[in-house]
């Protein structure tokens, strides 16, 4: 019973490294990881990683570019470069037409932006590492089938655990940079109540962020932002326009018919029966309203009702 409880352990033992093997195997996570480290400078990255080929499968192309390196996705930004190299170079084949196919990227770089994280998925704590594609080729007679489903760079724990020892380090490097404050002093007296507080902007990003100008594939123009275009809701702007030509139309037939300058069959101007009291009005108090309702006719309420039908007939 022993032995057989060494050798379960021993297998769990195995599994759990190869998974960690696995998962550093992730080109994207070693290359994005290695990037945040070095605080966003992209020239301080081994020279050996800059010069290799990205072998990438496209997730997807609309709404947004996700290319995957059977681990995980990442967004590509693309370059007015890359793109009219491309469709010189291969132009029986649109760039929107490639998702499920397999690219390789010959030239590319990373750069950090600030972003808000509410709103661009593939960032966290409102930092972004961009993979900006200046040269790419397609592979078209080569088919990639993943062994697994892969997963958004920024929602696995090891990455956004480095992401936050970036942050950290950044607090305590301007927290430390900051102008010395003098203390409130120990044996009492008058003092103020900003002494002993430490006041900056050190909660802030103080990296170099990148400014490369990329394209948006669905639009074709040139965007700093980098994110794809976002799909706008079409429609609609007519149907609102004719409710409130319709409804303009029953509100003025309504103060039309409860002015009472409707004329009836007669032609008299018809009006309400006014009900008067033996008893002599009591004096209003003040800033209380005098004016009551205008009450409508049986005349009136007819015309008012031929008038609903025929707006409803339009």
């Amino acid at each position: 019973k022993k032995k057989k409880k060494k050798k379960k352990k021993k297998k769990k033992k195995k599994n759990f490294i190869e998974k960690k093997e696995k998962m550093s195997a992730s080109a994207f996570k070693t290359l994005y990881t290695q990037m945040i480290q070095n605080g966003g400078d992209y020239n301080a990255l081994p020279k050996d990683l800059l010069k290799k080929d990205l072998q990438v499968f496209v997730k997807e192309t609309k709404p947004y570019f996700l290319v995957s390196d059977s681990f995980f996705y990442v967004p590509a930004y693309f370059t007015q470069a890359a793109i009219t190299e491309y469709q010189s170079k291969f132009p029986q084949v649109n760039v929107l037409d490639l998702e499920n196919k397999v690219i390789v990227i010959t030239k590319w770089s990373l750069e950090l932006r600030r972003v808000n994280s509410t709103e661009v998925f593939t960032s966290y704590a409102g930092v972004e590492c961009r993979l900006i594609v200046h040269s790419f080729k397609p592979q078209l007679k080569e088919s990639l089938h993943p062994t697994r489903h892969p997963t958004n760079l920024y929602r696995d724990d090891e990455f956004k655990t480095t992401i936050q020892a970036f942050r950290h380090g950044q607090v305590v490097a301007a927290a430390a940079a900051s102008k010395k404050v003098e203390m409130a002093p120990i044996t009492g007296g008058k003092g103020q109540v900003s002494q002993g507080i430490l006041a900056n902007s050190c909660g802030q990003w103080q990296f170099k962020e990148g400014n490369t100008k990329v394209v948006s594939l669905g639009a074709g123009k040139k965007s700093s932002q980098g994110a794809a275009s976002a799909v706008k809701s079409k429609g609609g702007k007519k149907v609102t326009k004719k409710v409130a030509k319709a409804s303009g139309k029953a509100v003025a037939a309504v103060d039309s018919l409860m002015s009472g300058a409707q004329k009836t069959k007669s032609g008299k101007k018809s009006t309400g029966k006014k009900s008067t009291t033996s008893k002599p009005p009591a004096t209003p108090d003040a800033g209380k309203r005098t004016g009551s309702t205008s009450n409508m006719t049986v005349a009136q309420y007819r015309a008012y009702l031929q008038q609903v039908k025929k707006l409803k007939k339009k």
